[in-house]
C-alpha cells in the first residue's frame, strides 16, 4: 500500500509523495494530544493551494455559510478565507496545528489519507458518483453547525459546542473517515432510487462506515502501538475489551465493540447497523488471534472458545499468557493485526460493486462479503454474521 510514512527516504523526487500531519483521534484526547506525520500517495506537484487537487479541494468560509441540502448545492460562492499553502519544500507539515488554516490541510489529509488506502483494496481509483455534475469533491472546512454530513459532491465538516468550547469536526478523523465511507460507498454501490428509509441499503452505509472509519483508524502506527501497549496485546477477549471500550479513547474501537444482534436492534437506522460493524470487528480479532496462535504468542486452544462466553478464570489464563508474549514479541502483535485489518478491509471493499442499491439487505451485503474473503476471514466472517444473525447458519 502506497502510504508513505516519516521514515521514508528524503529526496527531491516529488514522487515519494507530500507530506501532513494528521490527528488519529480530536487533540483534546489525552495521548492524542500531537498530531502524527504522515505521507501522502499524491506528489507534490499534483496539489495547489487550498488545498486542493483533480478530485477534490477545500474552501474555508470568511462569512456563517448555511449547510448544503435540498436546493443548495456546490460550488461554494461566498468569500473565502484566504487558500492554505505549502512550504518552501512544497509539503503541507509547515502549519501550526493551532491556527485556522491548518483546519483546511488537516481536513483534506484525512480524506486523501482514506482514500489511498481503500483505493488499495479496491485495486484501482475511486470515481466520484457525482462527477458528471462536479468533477470534483468540495470539502468545506468549517460550518457553523454541529453536524457534518457527505453528499452530492460535497463534505461539510461543522462543530461540537461542549461547555461554550467548539471543537472542530476538521480536526476529527473518526468523523471525517466516517463521512468519506459515505462517499466511497454510493461511489462503488450507485446511488438507490426509490427506497424507503426503513431498507437496509441506509443501515448497511452506517455499518459500511463505521468500518471505513475503524479500519483506515488502525492504519496509523502510532495508534495500533497504542492500542496494543494499552491492552498488552488482548485485544479481544471481549469481557475486558469491553471495559476497556467504555472509558479508551479510541472512538472507532468503542463503536465496533458491541454485543448486540439483530433480535435485539430497533429500525433505528444506527441501531440496526451495530451487529454489522460489530461482525466486521469480530472477525477482525478473530484473525489476529488465529496468527498469534500460529506463531507461539497464544495458547492454541484460545481458537476453541467462543469468547463472548468465556469464565474468567480462563479469561485470567489468556490475558496473562498474552501480556507475556507481547512483551517478548510485540512486533508479531502489530503484524498479526495489520494482516486481519487489510484481510477484512479488503473483503469489504471489494464487496461492493457487486450489490444492488435498490434490493441490498444486511444478508446480502454479509454474504457478498463473505465471498470475496479467502479461506480463514471467509470462515470467520460467516461465523460472526451468523452469530449476529444477520445470515442463519449454512
Amino acid at each position: 500500500m502506497r502510504l508513505l510514512r516519516d521514515d521514508a527516504l528524503e529526496s527531491g523526487d516529488v514522487r515519494l509523495g507530500t507530506r501532513f500531519w494528521i490527528f488519529p483521534q480530536p487533540p483534546f484526547i489525552p495521548g492524542y494530544e500531537q498530531p502524527d506525520r504522515v505521507w501522502l500517495s499524491i506528489a507534490r506537484d499534483e496539489i495547489g493551494a487550498g488545498p486542493s487537487d483533480p478530485t477534490m479541494y477545500v474552501v474555508d468560509a470568511v462569512y456563517d455559510k448555511q449547510p448544503y441540502g435540498f436546493n443548495r448545492f456546490p460550488p461554494f460562492d461566498g468569500a473565502r478565507r484566504p487558500p492554505a499553502r505549502p512550504g518552501p519544500d512544497r509539503h503541507f507539515d509547515n502549519l501550526d496545528p493551532a491556527s485556522r488554516p491548518f483546519l483546511a490541510v488537516h481536513a483534506y489529509a484525512c480524506v486523501r489519507f482514506v482514500l489511498d488506502i481503500w483505493r488499495s483494496y479496491l485495486g484501482r481509483p475511486i470515481r466520484w458518483f457525482f462527477d458528471q455534475t462536479f468533477p470534483r469533491l468540495e470539502i468545506v472546512a468549517f460550518v457553523d453547525w454541529d453536524n457534518a454530513q457527505a453528499g452530492y459532491g460535497f463534505l461539510e465538516l461543522g462543530c461540537s459546542g461542549i461547555g461554550g468550547i467548539k471543537r472542530p469536526y476538521a480536526l476529527n478523523f473518526d468523523t471525517i473517515a466516517h463521512e468519506v465511507g459515505h462517499l466511497i460507498m454510493l461511489s462503488e454501490t450507485g446511488v438507490p432510487s426509490g427506497i424507503s428509509r426503513d431498507d437496509d441499503f441506509f443501515s448497511f452505509s452506517e455499518a459500511f462506515s463505521d468500518a471505513v472509519s475503524l479500519i483506515s483508524f488502525l492504519h496509523f502506527d502510532s495508534a495500533i502501538d497504542r492500542l496494543l501497549r494499552r491492552t498488552k496485546g488482548n485485544l479481544l477477549l471481549y469481557n475486558e475489551l469491553n471495559r476497556f471500550a467504555e472509558t479508551s479513547p479510541e472512538t472507532q474501537i468503542r463503536v465496533a465493540t458491541n454485543f448486540r444482534q439483530m433480535s435485539a436492534v430497533t429500525r433505528e437506522v444506527h441501531d440496526r447497523a451495530l451487529p454489522f460493524v460489530g461482525a466486521i470487528f469480530d472477525s477482525i480479532v478473530d484473525l489476529y488471534h488465529r496468527d498469534l496462535v500460529a506463531n507461539g504468542c497464544a495458547d492454541s486452544s484460545l481458537l476453541d472458545f467462543d469468547l463472548r462466553d468465556l469464565a474468567r478464570d480462563e479469561f485470567d489464563r489468556f490475558r496473562q499468557a498474552t501480556a507475556e508474549a507481547f512483551r517478548v514479541k510485540p512486533l508479531i502483535f502489530k503484524r498479526a493485526l495489520t494482516e486481519a485489518r487489510d484481510a477484512i478491509g479488503q473483503a469489504l471493499a471489494l464487496s461492493l460493486r457487486t450489490l444492488d442499491p435498490n434490493t441490498l439487505t444486511l444478508a446480502q451485503a454479509a454474504s457478498a462479503i463473505i465471498a470475496k474473503a479467502d479461506g480463514a476471514a471467509a470462515e470467520r466472517l460467516e461465523t460472526n454474521f451468523v452469530w449476529r444473525e444477520i445470515i442463519g447458519s449454512r
